[in-house]
C-alpha cells in the first residue's frame, strides 16, 4: 500500500458545506471507525463519563470556534453518524490517563519534525519535514483534504478519514506540523485537534501562534509553525502553559517529549517511550547539522528514511505505532511532497497550492 498515493478530496464552500462534502465522500470510513468508538473507551471510564466531558469541551469549542463546530456538524450530517461521536473523536485527549487523573495503558504515538531555513538549505528556502506515527491500521484511512472554507486561505492537510488534521500548509504560506507531547494538566476546553485546524486557517504567523496560545484549550501539541520568511517556532504546549521555541542557527527538530525547561514539569507520569523520543530528537539534530547548507526537499526524503535505533527510528517500522505517512513542505514554493507508509518504502507525490490573495480590506 505504501507505493499508492493517499487519495485527495477537494472541498469548498461554507464551513458546514465543507463538512458535508467531507462526510459524504468519507461516509463508509467514518461509519466504520465510529462504530468502534464506544468499545475503545479507556478501562474504568464509562461512556457516560466520556459524553459529559465531551459536552464541556463542546461548550468551550462552540464559543471559540463556532465555524469549526459547524464543519464537524456537516461531517456528521452527511455521513449519517452521531455528532457526539464525531466530536468525541476530535477530543483525543480524553483517551489519555491525565484527563481522568488515572493510570491506564495508552498508545504511545510518535512523530519527528525537522525544519530548516536560510543558509542551512541548498537554496535558502524555508523547509519543514514531518513523519507521522499512528497505529498500522490507520494507514488505510488516510486522506488528503484540499479545503477552501469560507474566506480562509485554501489549505492542504493530511487527515484520518476527515477527523482532524495531522499536518499541512495553506496558501498564505503557513505550515502546521508537530508532535504529541504527554501533558499532565488536561482539562475541559477546546481540543488540540481544533487548535491544529485553526492554525491551517491562519492568514499570518501571528494568528497561528494565537491559536497555540488559546487560553481555553483542553491540552496542546508541540505545534511546529512556520512561514516563508523563515520564521519558525516550536510551540511546546500543555493545557495551561506554552513555551515558544524559536529556530536556532537555521535548524530545528522536535519529537515527543518536552525539551524546554519550563515545560518539563508538565511531562505526564507515563514516560515509557521517552527514551526513543530522545534518541530520535538528537538523531534528527545530528542529521540537520551534518547536512547543513545542502538541505532540500529531495534530501529530506532521504533523511526521513533514517533507521538509527531501528525499529523505533525516525522511519518507524514496528510496535503499536508505525510511520503511516510523511510530508516535506517548501513554504516559498507552496509545494509539498507526501508519501504513504514508511519513508524508506514510499513514493512521494508532489502537491502545490496557488498563493492566497488577501482581501482589499485586510490589514
Amino acid at each position: 500500500m505504501a507505493a499508492d498515493p493517499i487519495p485527495v478530496i477537494k472541498v469548498s464552500g461554507t464551513h458546514r458545506e465543507v463538512g458535508q462534502q467531507i462526510g459524504e465522500k468519507m461516509k463508509p470510513w467514518l461509519q466504520r471507525i465510529l462504530s468502534r468508538l464506544r468499545g475503545s473507551v479507556p478501562s474504568g471510564i464509562s461512556w457516560n463519563d466520556m459524553l459529559l466531558k465531551g459536552r464541556l469541551c463542546l461548550a468551550h469549542s462552540r464559543a471559540v470556534y463556532p465555524q469549526f463546530i459547524e464543519e464537524l456538524e456537516g461531517i456528521a450530517e452527511a455521513a449519517e453518524v452521531p455528532f457526539e461521536k464525531v466530536f468525541l473523536t476530535i477530543c483525543e485527549e480524553l483517551w489519555e490517563p491525565a484527563a481522568w487523573h488515572a493510570d491506564f495503558p495508552t498508545l504511545a504515538r510518535g512523530c519527528t519534525d525537522f525544519a530548516a531555513r536560510g543558509r542551512a538549505t541548498a537554496d535558502g528556502s524555508t523547509l519543514v519535514a514531518h513523519t507521522n506515527d499512528l497505529s498500522p491500521e490507520t494507514e488505510e484511512d488516510l486522506v488528503i483534504l484540499r479545503v477552501q472554507a469560507g474566506d480562509e486561505p485554501e489549505f492542504l492537510g493530511v487527515s484520518v478519514a476527515g477527523l482532524g488534521f495531522s499536518a499541512g500548509f495553506n496558501a498564505a504560506g503557513i505550515s502546521m506540523t508537530g508532535n504529541l507531547v504527554w501533558c499532565n494538566d488536561i482539562r475541559p476546553g477546546v481540543p488540540r485537534l481544533l487548535i491544529a485546524r485553526a492554525i491551517l486557517a491562519a492568514r499570518r504567523l501571528g494568528e497561528a501562534m494565537d491559536a497555540c496560545l488559546l487560553p481555553l484549550r483542553a491540552s496542546n501539541y508541540n505545534n511546529v509553525i512556520a512561514e516563508p520568511n523563515g520564521e519558525i517556532y516550536s510551540m511546546e504546549g500543555s493545557a495551561t502553559d506554552c513555551e515558544p521555541i524559536y529556530i536556532d542557527e537555521n535548524i530545528m527538530a522536535h519529537t515527543n517529549h518536552y525539551i524546554s525547561l519550563p515545560m518539563r514539569r508538565f511531562e505526564a507520569a507515563q514516560r515509557n517511550y521517552v527514551g526513543d523520543s530522545t534518541i530520535r530528537y538528537h538523531r534528527a539534530m545530528r542529521l540537520l547539522r551534518e547536512n547543513y547548507g545542502h538541505l532540500s526537499a529531495q534530501l529530506f526524503q532521504k533523511l526521513l528514511t533514517d533507521h538509527a535505533n531501528y525499529p523505533a527510528s525516525i522511519c518507524k517500522h514496528a510496535g503499536a505505532t508505525v510511520t503511516v505517512f510523511s510530508i516535506i513542505i517548501n513554504l516559498n514554493e507552496l509545494r509539498a511532497w507526501i508519501g504513504r507508509g514508511r519513508p524508506c518504502q514510499t513514493t512521494y507525490t508532489e502537491y502545490t497550492l496557488d498563493p492566497w490573495t488577501p482581501p482589499e480590506d485586510w490589514p
